[in-house]
């Protein structure tokens, strides 16, 4: 709802926004803002950035009224959480923009029972309220520029600055218009905007206007003769109010907070961790590429030796197998027996388990250098003897292990096999 009785304190100020399509840029950076500031008697107007406004806690803004659409819409009897899901779908035929990308405010009701309802660009709001924000100022409200001018019932109001018009035509009725810098084109826009309002509500004799600097006088008043009409000019008002607040169509809570983070910020610090992750992942392909050429070159370099270890060998599949296998042929056929065969691995099985040996062992299989031993409960039950039989077996260069701390089934290989 408005705020009538508006009266600025020390810390506190009326903001009027410059357009969207001044951009995010010249927002920040230049002094395209028109501030009353209170702690003064009279607080007077003047230009002003967001960095200069030094001191402020609160602020009231005022939208630039090219950059807000007013519609008078027949709204279904909802209220709350259902009214606001109804309202896309009532004014998106009257929007150029997506919808789903604008902020829509339900206001007081108009005539023939219709309500006014106001519609701005989500993103824009989003960005000079995060603006705001991250300097500590608080945004209480945001009004429409059309509807925030002071109203009577035998005049219209007339807001010019920023190169552009706002005009009141009612109580619940205005429009923006574009005007330019050149005094030609400026009384040419004042024209056109008298009479687009004059479509919307009759036309009184007298026009107030607010000129946000001497350079509009001479537009203003041409443009009001020639539509037979009185122009009475002075500085721009204090706002005090406006019968909409376009800020209730926020979203609230996580998305909010987001939407006044400064993204721009982080835009450093985020090509900066995106060229890490890319150097990273460079680092990590040619890493795995030198490796894998290692690993060609060693596997070359084995299959060579095998090959001409054994040169008569078809296909090398796996040459440490196939070399280990080969070998034991060897060794077999020449009498020799190597020290994971069956003989030697259970001469030394026998060694570790003792003068007891005979009575601890259940049964005994040997397959491919492992023998698989299957213990009596009353030698390899419990932690301690199991550790003594795996001590035992590894002093002897075996290595004995469960199949797990349950199963009396243990396998025993040579160590490093």
């Amino acid at each position: 709802m408005a705020t009538p009785n508006l009266k600025l304190k020390r810390h506190q100020a009326v903001v009027w926004l410059p357009p969207r399509s001044a951009g995010e840029r010249a927002f920040g950076s230049e002094a395209l803002l028109l501030a009353h500031v209170g702690g003064e008697a009279v607080p007077m107007l003047r230009r002003a950035s967001l960095d200069s406004l030094q001191g402020v806690k609160q602020v009231w803004l005022v939208a630039d009224a090219r950059d807000v659409s007013l519609l008078e819409v027949a709204l279904p009897p909802l209220s709350g959480a259902r009214l606001r899901q109804a309202l896309p779908n009532v004014v998106e035929e009257f929007l150029l923009q997506d919808v789903s990308r604008c902020l829509v405010v339900p206001g007081p009701p108009v005539r023939e029972g219709n309500r006014l309802v106001g519609v701005i660009d989500r993103e824009w709001v989003e960005f000079v309220v995060g603006a705001f924000a991250r300097r500590q100022m608080k945004v209480e409200k945001l009004w429409p520029a059309q509807l925030a001018l002071p109203t009577a019932a035998d005049e219209w109001s007339l807001a010019c600055s920023h190169g552009a018009l706002a005009l009141r035509t009612g109580p619940q009725s205005g429009l923006g218009w574009n005007a330019g810098e050149d005094p030609a084109f400026r009384e040419e826009a004042v024209v056109a905007i008298l009479e687009a309002g004059a479509a919307i509500a009759d036309r009184p004799q007298k026009l107030k206007a607010f000129l946000e600097e001497e350079g509009w006088r001479v537009p203003v008043e041409s443009a009001a003769k020639r539509c037979a009409m009185v122009a009475e000019t002075a500085p721009m008002p204090l706002v005090r109010g406006a019968p909409i607040d376009l800020l209730l169509g926020r979203a609230s809570g996580m998305k909010a907070a987001m939407a006044q983070v400064d993204w721009r910020a982080w835009r450093a610090p985020a090509a900066l961790a995106a060229a890490a992750v890319v150097v990273g992942l460079i680092g990590l392909n040619v890493h795995w590429g030198v490796q894998n050429s290692q690993k060609q070159a060693m596997r070359q370099a084995m299959e060579q030796k095998f090959r001409a270890a054994f040169p008569g060998t078809q296909s090398v599949i796996d040459p440490v197998l196939q070399m280990k296998r080969n070998v034991a042929v060897l060794r077999a056929q020449g009498g020799r027996s190597g020290a994971d065969d069956f003989v030697p691995l259970l001469g030394r099985f026998a060694q570790a388990m003792g003068p007891k040996g005979m009575d601890a062992v259940a049964a005994l299989e040997y397959r491919e250098g492992e023998l698989k031993v299957r213990f009596n409960p009353t030698a390899a039950t419990g932690t301690a003897a199991r550790d003594g039989l795996r001590q035992a077996c590894a002093r002897l260069g075996m290595k004995l292990q469960f199949d797990n701390e349950r199963d009396l089934t243990a396998k025993v290989t040579v160590q490093g096999t």
